[in-house]
């Protein structure tokens, strides 16, 4: 057996990173189990508990799951580390709220853009019984804000594009709050049918196939809201 060579930093951290190589270059996918804790000990040359060390580190990472008295697996990919990432950003200070914003704006007109060009037919058709039922439920708020999540998630699966998606739900699911206020207080009657109007043009354009203007109207959709939350903020 080869003999692997260590440095000066902690032995747990060093196996820890060689572990996570080994993760990407070994081919292991979601759910996979790891080699036995005895069997990683004789390979690295270091005790036991120097390999339990080295995977409660993997696991700080989100990169395993460790469960008592079962092998770890690869953890499959969420976006959990992001999202509590953003609410320690907006915790801190709350501008960050309009910058998350402004994120999530961009990567929903991309997400828009490309869910429009490789959205399936069944995949339109569920996004257009939703926002039937977002315009049955407009002034039930917290319906309304839950419903509005599943459009755009739906939309975001829609575009093929699986880092986008985890982006946008970690991102949502901070502004989750933040949005059911939003709709109950700072918008009137009016700008809550606009709202509504700018969904169903979303996923009509979606369902044209037509991606330079579902990704309009997306853009339209939160430039109204991020004007909304702007102007609350500065109120005296």
């Amino acid at each position: 057996m080869t003999t692997i060579k260590l440095n000066r930093s902690t032995l747990a951290e060093q196996v820890a990173d060689l572990l996570a190589q080994r993760i990407e270059t070994d081919g292991f996918k979601p759910g996979d189990p790891l080699p036995s804790i005895a069997r990683l000990a004789e390979e690295f040359s270091v005790s036991k508990p120097i390999i339990r060390e080295a995977l409660k580190t993997l696991e700080g990472r989100s990169l395993i799951e460790v469960s008592n008295g079962k092998t770890p697996i690869v953890r499959p990919i969420s976006s959990d580390s992001l999202r509590l990432f953003f609410e320690r950003a907006v915790a801190l200070d709350s501008r960050s709220l309009i910058e998350l914003l402004e994120i999530r704006r961009g990567l929903e007109i991309q997400s828009a853009l490309l869910a429009a060009r490789s959205a399936l037919v069944s995949e339109t058709a569920q996004m257009r019984d939703l926002v039937a039922d977002m315009r049955n439920h407009l002034y039930q708020h917290a319906l309304y804000a839950d419903l509005d999540l599943d459009l755009h998630m739906r939309i975001a699966a829609a575009s093929r594009n699986t880092l986008m998606a985890h982006l946008i739900e970690s991102i949502r699911d901070v502004l989750k709050d933040t949005i059911k206020e939003g709709l109950r207080s700072r918008f009137t009657d009016e700008q809550l049918l606009r709202v509504q109007t700018l969904h169903e043009a979303i996923v009509d354009r979606i369902a044209a196939g037509d991606a330079e203007g579902a990704a309009s109207a997306m853009a339209i959709h939160f430039d109204d809201a991020i004007d909304a939350i702007y102007r609350s903020m500065i109120k005296p």
